[in-house]
C-alpha cells in the first residue's frame, strides 16, 4: 500500500513538473514587458513578451542575430542580441524558436543602436512558450 501511494505521489509530481511553465528569472529581479524596458536601463530584469520580427542583420558570418520585440523595426521596444560566438552553444536557432511566440528572457537592459537591448549569451536565459 505504501508503495502504491509513493508511486501515485511520484506520478503526480512528474506530471505537474512537466506541465508547469518554467520561466527564467533573476532572483529579486522585476518582471516587465518589452515596452517597459526603457525605464530599466542598467537593471537586471525578466522580460516576458512576444517576438514579432527577427533576422540576421547582414550577410557577415560574424553578425549577431537580432530579434525585435514590439512594433516593427525601427519602432520596436526591445532588441534581443545574440552574438554569433555564443550562438554556437545554442541547441536551436533563437529566431526559429522565438519568432511569433511569447517568451521570457533574463538579462541586464543595455542599449543597442539607441534602443533598450538584452545581450543573450546562453540558451538558459530564454523560455519560449508555444
Amino acid at each position: 500500500m505504501k508503495l502504491l501511494i509513493l508511486n501515485i505521489l511520484l506520478l503526480l509530481f512528474v506530471a505537474n513538473s512537466t506541465n508547469a511553465q518554467v520561466r527564467p528569472k533573476f532572483k529579486d529581479a522585476d518582471t516587465i514587458t518589452a515596452a517597459q524596458a526603457k525605464d530599466y536601463q542598467g537593471k537586471r530584469v525578466t522580460v516576458c513578451d512576444r517576438v514579432n520580427y527577427g533576422r540576421y542583420v547582414n550577410v557577415n558570418k560574424n553578425a549577431p542575430v537580432r530579434l525585435w520585440v514590439g512594433p516593427d523595426y525601427p519602432n520596436h521596444y526591445l532588441t534581443l542580441v545574440f552574438p554569433q560566438n555564443d550562438l554556437k552553444r545554442f541547441s536551436v536557432d533563437p529566431e526559429k524558436k522565438m519568432l511569433n511566440k511569447r517568451f521570457c528572457v533574463v538579462g541586464r537592459i543595455t542599449s543597442h543602436e539607441g534602443k533598450p537591448a538584452i545581450i543573450v549569451k546562453e540558451e538558459r536565459q530564454l523560455n519560449a512558450e508555444e
